[in-house]
């Protein structure tokens, strides 16, 4: 079947129901008296229908193994492609990425990541390979079930970043890095207007409060 691949794809899904309303249809057209079917008919090829035909039970095969192969897929996404320190970093001001009016809309992600860049010089190497080790040792523990809750409760996780966000906090205060914060944060992305100066400071606030709770627990 063509389509979206996906197991939870509306496409795949209604062509699999017209493999079963093609089969229906062709035995009610058999078993039509002037064009028309009875309901005991129509129970009776329902009925052949649920046995199974060879159409159907190819259909149902190829349908069941897309479905069997996306469940398998780790879950939220965690995968060799993402970056978790990135992820990690985020998690502070998450909530002010999304929604309609979306504070700081994730099209202004790339301006924080070249921020974080500048605050962590040469540790963020370290801090990165350290994440995706993290990652790795959680799926020896959760295998495909992974996702990323299970990385932002991990006890590993919650010390490196609070470690990280105690230099973005160190860095954020100081002259070099309020120059940075703006430099970098308040521009335009692409088409995109650079974000406000008020939507900046809520997303320094997250971060700031994250730190501090971080380092006071």
């Amino acid at each position: 079947m063509s389509g979206d691949s996906s197991c939870s794809g509306r496409t795949r899904c209604h062509e699999l129901a017209a493999v079963v309303t093609k089969v229906v249809l062709a035995l009610a057209r058999e078993h039509a008296d002037k064009d028309m079917v009875s309901l005991a008919d129509l129970e009776r090829i329902c009925a052949l229908v649920c046995k199974g035909t060879i159409s159907l039970d190819e259909a149902f095969r190829r349908h069941a193994e897309t479905c069997r192969q996306e469940h398998s897929r780790p879950k939220g996404n965690v995968g060799a492609r993402s970056n978790p320190f990135q992820r990690m970093m985020v998690r502070p001001f998450e909530t002010l990425l999304v929604g309609e009016h979306a504070v700081f809309p994730r099209h202004y992600l790339p301006n924080y990541f070249e921020f974080l860049g500048r605050a962590l010089g040469g540790e963020l190497e370290k801090y990165e390979t350290h994440c995706r080790s993290i990652i790795q040792a959680l799926l020896v523990v959760h295998g495909n079930n992974l996702t990323w809750d299970h990385f932002y409760a991990d006890q590993r996780t919650l010390k490196t970043m609070a470690a990280a966000l105690a230099i973005l906090e160190r860095y954020l205060t100081s002259p070099e890095g309020t120059t940075a914060w703006h430099t970098c944060l308040v521009r335009p992305v692409g088409e995109h207007p650079a974000p406000s100066i008020p939507h900046t400071d809520q997303v320094r606030r997250a971060i700031q409060d994250t730190a501090r709770g971080l380092a006071a627990g």
